[in-house]
Order: C-alpha cells, then structure tokens, then sequence
C-alpha cells in the first residue's frame, strides 16, 4: 500500500475516534460499507450503529445485503421506512430530486439515532468535485452530516484500494444508483414504473448481467451496460426469452444501448 494511503487511513481513523460514537448511513454501497467497517476497527461494534433507509426505490437485494452484513460485523442494524414517495417536490422529478430524497432520509434516520452519535455518510472526494450535479449534498450540510471519507480525502479509487487491502470482499462492487435514477428528469416517478425496472433489472441479473441498468421511457425499455457486455446481450441465445420477460414487466418495446456506459 502507498505511503499516502496509509496516511488517509490513518487520519480517517482519528476523525472516526473523535465522534466516539457513530451512526452510519448504510447503503451497502462500497463506500459506506468501507466507512461502516472502519468504524467499528476504530470503535468497537457498542459505539457503532448501522441505519438504513428502506425505500421503494432501492433494490430489495441492496436491503438483504445491508442486514447480513451489519449481523456479520455485530453491529447493531436500524431499518427505517422512507417518506420520499410522499413528496411532490421528489415525485415530481426535476434535477433537485436527489436533494429531496436525502432530505426525506435525513429526516427519517436522524429520529432514530441517539443524541450521542454523530451521523455519518460514505460522501467522497469524488462526489464533492460533482457538486452541481449532485444536489443531494446540500441536505448532508443542512442536517450537519459528517462525511468522515471525504474529510481524509478518499477519493473512490481510495476506497477500493484500502477496501481490498483491509479484505471486505465487495471492494470491486459496481456503484449503486437508486432506481429512480432510470426514470428521465421530468417524468414523474411512481410505484409502477419502479417496480417494471426491478424487474426488468432482476431478469437481465439472473441471467448474468448484474450491471444492467434499465432506463425507463414510457412504453420503451432502453437496457444499457458496459460495452462489452451490451454485444454479449445482443448476442445472447436468450435475447429473444430476455426481451419477451421484460416486456411481461409492462414495457411494449425494448432497446439495447450499444454504446455502453462506463461504471
């Protein structure tokens, strides 16, 4: 490991020791999972908390994960139920909805944590260099949030690389996006359009394409990937069972995007 690395990790564990107590906001995201693992290396799993907010707009296996992995490091695991899809200001989906969103999931996990905790999120140097286009971080500064990542200046690449060293065995983990990030700014979000993109997502993972994001445009569902796993889709011998399961999820049309994304 780099020297300068070392020196993150090192100042990451001072500002973690100087909470005393912690209250991470975990996603199960290779961030806050990093985060959520130095916490308790630094301060025991009795001074460490786990809160989770259950949205509708997370995939379900996201929450599975978060509750395994908070019972495997002993950590005591709060799961709170989000208000976001109450909101006009979020439903209706313009370039604040991620503001919106954290504001409603500030809102609800703060009632839940102890007074004595600082809550805490997996916020990156990365993610600060994106400010215009990542509202959402205006709520962390409104409700005080520590970002204790950012503050020792992870950037992700940091957090994979120290993920790895110190073992967790997600650190290669694909980013997590919410699902209502599928949905074009807009076009107003609702319950039945996330549940067609869940599945939509489930089917092309359980045939082997867990990094499928599926955008959702009305009646047409665009499936984007990496490039190299667009052309393995298109010429899978199962495109043809593939499309006719999501359009069972409601879509009248599917599309494949052949340019890829880059995760």
């Amino acid at each position: 490991m780099e020297n300068i690395l070392k020196d993150k990790i090192n100042n990451l564990e001072k500002l973690i020791e100087n909470t005393g107590k912690i209250a991470v906001a975990f996603s199960g995201g290779v961030g806050s999972t990093f985060l959520l693992f130095m916490s308790k290396k630094v301060l025991g799993n009795k001074n460490v908390i786990a809160i989770t907010g259950n949205s509708f707009a997370i995939p379900e296996k996201e929450l599975s994960f978060c509750k395994e992995r908070a019972k495997e490091l002993e950590i005591k695991h709060i799961v709170v139920r989000t208000s976001e899809f109450l909101e006009e200001s979020y439903i209706k989906n313009d370039r604040m909805r991620c503001y919106f969103c954290k504001i409603s999931l500030f809102k609800t996990i703060t009632a839940y944590i102890p007074k004595t905790y600082g809550a805490a999120v997996g916020t990156n140097t990365d993610d600060a260099l994106r400010v215009n286009d990542r509202p959402d971080m205006l709520a962390e500064k409104e409700f005080d949030i520590l970002s204790p990542l950012k503050e020792a200046y992870f950037c992700k690449s940091d957090i994979r690389q120290a993920s790895k060293f110190f073992g967790i065995d997600i650190w290669n983990k694909p980013q997590i996006t919410c699902l209502a990030t599928r949905i074009p700014f807009g076009n107003i979000i609702t319950h039945d359009k996330i549940k067609m993109i869940a599945a939509s997502e489930e089917i092309l993972a359980e045939n082997g394409f867990k990094e499928a994001k599926v955008r959702h445009y009305g009646k047409l569902a665009k499936i984007e990937l990496p490039k190299i796993q667009a052309a393995l889709l298109v010429n899978s011998g199962s495109i043809d069972s593939l499309i006719k399961d999501i359009k069972d999820t409601g879509f009248k049309y599917v599309a494949i995007d052949l340019e890829g994304y880059t995760i």
